[in-house]
């Protein structure tokens, strides 16, 4: 009978032990990291807060409103004449690339105090409003603390032509009860002006505010986008620093040789079962 001789399993190599290092350049990816993660979530906090605002808090007609407490002046006007947007004169219309590109709507709504009162509202050039205002008696408002305004009383005369009389204004309304204007922003120096709109003096409305700009949604997607990035590539960066690079325990270990094996020769492998002459031939123990 034949009989072979099985090979052994091949050993598999040993790995030798590892552990994780870092470079300077892990050092620079962590410190890289940290700072851009802070503005990446500024970014993404101020998107949202763009686009949560634009989506909750405006009105029906897309407009951020504000309303300051109640204008009132013994003079013949309330003038607000110190509104400068910066931009370069282009012909008759002063504006810059960012305010077309934003394309802001400012919105003025008032009410005479008595409900009754024709109230008017205007917007001109700062220059063509000082000039109407100069020698009568008007209040300029110089800031507002809060909701509140502070004026500066200039005295003159009480007695002015009507505004509705005047040519200069960029955009302008009268009536009695609620009146607004819009008014696409532009660049250079503006006064918005409230009087009375037969121009006698004693001025009280109820002024609210409004700004609007096509531009908020897509500036919002920017930022959240800009930011998701940003913040993702801060993360990775911080993790691959972190992390490190795996190097051998020893730098000169090498796993083991393979041990070799060599097969067991066919004659070696093949045994001859003994003849009957040989068993009587052997030893009995």
């Amino acid at each position: 009978m034949e009989t072979t001789t099985a090979s052994p399993a091949n050993p598999q190599p040993v790995t030798p032990p590892t552990k994780r290092t870092r470079h300077s350049g892990h050092i620079v990816a962590i410190v890289a990291g940290c700072l851009l993660i802070l503005p990446g979530l500024a970014l993404l906090a101020g998107g949202t807060a763009a686009g949560v605002g634009q989506a909750f808090v405006t009105d029906e007609d897309g407009y951020f409103n504000f309303a300051i407490d109640r204008i009132d002046s013994d003079g013949v006007a309330v003038a607000a004449t110190e509104i400068f947007l910066a931009g370069e004169a282009i012909g008759d219309d002063p504006g810059t690339w960012v305010l077309d590109w934003l394309d802001v709507v400012l919105r003025i709504r008032a009410e005479g105090a008595s409900g009754t009162d024709e109230v008017f509202i205007g917007i001109g050039r700062s220059a063509d409003v000082e000039e109407y205002l100069a020698g009568v008696d008007h209040s300029e408002v110089v800031e507002l603390d809060g909701f509140t305004p502070r004026y500066d009383q200039l005295p003159g005369s009480t007695t002015i032509s009507p505004p509705t009389e005047q040519d200069f204004w960029a955009t302008s309304t009268a009536g009695s009860g609620e009146e607004d204007v819009e008014w696409d922003v532009r660049g250079g120096r503006w006064s918005i002006v409230v009087m009375n709109a037969d121009g006698t003096p004693g001025v009280a409305a109820d002024v609210e505010l409004g700004l609007s700009s096509d531009a908020v949604t897509p500036v919002a997607i920017g930022l959240v986008v800009t930011g998701l990035l940003l913040t993702a590539g801060s993360v990775v960066l911080i993790v691959i620093g972190a992390r490190g690079k795996k190097t051998p325990l020893d730098p000169t270990a090498t796993a083991p040789p393979t041990p070799s094996f060599d097969p067991p020769s066919r004659d070696d492998a093949v045994q001859h079962d003994e003849s009957p002459e040989e068993r009587k031939a052997s030893p009995v123990g």
